[in-house]
């Protein structure tokens, strides 16, 4: 019989994450009306790659940035798995090819008988151009749709958030958590980086 001598090779995913010690990356933070109009600010925002550290036996790094929903400095924990960026509680925070899944789904509730809304996170946009003062990146976004119940629509429905990835750079642009009563938004975008 003839002898079977193909190989296969491994799949090589694309790396969106960028997650290496000593990698950073430094955000401006804009001012986007209800018109989608963005004024600069003169806030800078530093976000780096500290160290690499085993949890459950998996290797994650330790990545400092100001977090979304306070503006304040934090230590997130983050591991490329293949397609998939993941968090140490196990949470899909971005993919690179899967654009069909639901990552999340929840309500906001916030007394008995007051939701909120119903927020849903999915890939979408893929190739998406995103100008950001350190130049134009082609992006994949990982959106978190709020659709907003009807007490809670005054400053729009829905409302998103977008964090928008580009391959062999990591994150270019993402908006900060909202407030309800507000139309508007904050958002940083991606003025200098160095990887190693």
């Amino acid at each position: 019989k003839d002898d079977d001598n193909t190989t296969t090779s491994p799949v090589v995913y694309p790396n969106y994450s960028q997650l290496k010690v000593g990698n950073y990356w430094i955000y401006q933070r804009f001012d986007i009306d209800s018109s989608g109009n963005a004024s600069a600010t003169n806030i800078y925002d530093s976000c780096y790659v500290e160290k690499d550290t085993i949890i459950n036996g998996s290797t994650f790094f330790k990545v400092h940035r100001p977090d979304l929903s306070s503006g304040l400095p934090s230590d997130f924990y983050w591991r490329d798995s293949l397609q998939y960026v993941v968090n140490n509680t196990g949470e899909i925070i971005f993919s690179s090819r899967d654009f069909n899944t639901t990552f999340k789904q929840y309500y906001i509730i916030i007394q008995p008988g007051d939701t909120v809304s119903y927020v849903t996170t999915k890939m979408a946009e893929k190739d998406w151009i995103k100008v950001t003062p350190g130049g134009s990146f082609i992006t994949s976004n990982y959106k978190t749709n709020f659709n907003m119940y009807p007490n809670w629509i005054l400053a729009g429905n829905p409302r998103i958030l977008n964090t928008r990835y580009s391959e062999g750079v990591g994150i270019v642009s993402e908006t900060f958590h909202f407030f309800a009563s507000s139309p508007n938004y904050t958002e940083r975008r991606l003025v200098n980086f160095h990887l190693n």
